[in-house]
């Protein structure tokens, strides 16, 4: 890639122009006082619309992920749609049983994981997934293969 095509890649272009200004700068340009407000102004309203409210979301190790157990080829493997923007998407995941070996939160539910407890993870491949350190516990883990109709397409 040439610099010239680096330097007009509009979503670096627009990183660098959200960059936040650093406290104290004096006399800024009314066009970084305006940025700055603005900025400012999106800030208030994301938090007014999204509360942080105790949830039990708030629990969960990947809060913004969106997980869906798509089906159930096996008693001891599922198949799973994770998508999480702050982290990764896979559309069709593949897990499987295992015993936790850490504590933490179910994915699907936010409930408490014990070390030793039986959980669901992400089949290790190279290179280790993103959501590697998600787990699922089994006991929340749908019994019979489900399909979530939105993930499909449907073709009438």
């Amino acid at each position: 890639m040439t610099a010239l095509a680096k330097s007009a890649d509009p979503w670096l272009q627009t990183v660098r122009s959200l960059k936040t200004i650093p406290p104290g700068v004096p006399e800024q340009a009314p066009a970084q006082n305006a940025a700055q407000s603005f900025l400012e102004q999106l800030a208030r309203a994301w938090e007014r619309d999204h509360p942080r409210a105790a949830s039990p979301a708030s629990n969960r190790p990947f809060p913004e992920a969106v997980v869906r157990v798509i089906e159930r080829p096996s008693s001891a493997t599922a198949i799973v749609y994770w998508s999480d923007a702050a982290t990764c998407h896979y559309g069709y995941q593949g897990w499987r049983v295992t015993t936790a070996n850490t504590d933490g939160a179910c994915a699907l539910t936010g409930a408490q994981i014990h070390r030793g407890d039986s959980v669901y993870r992400p089949s290790q491949r190279d290179p280790k997934p993103q959501n590697a350190s998600a787990m699922i516990l089994s006991a929340a883990m749908p019994e019979n293969e489900t399909c979530n109709a939105e993930l499909q397409d449907q073709h009438a």
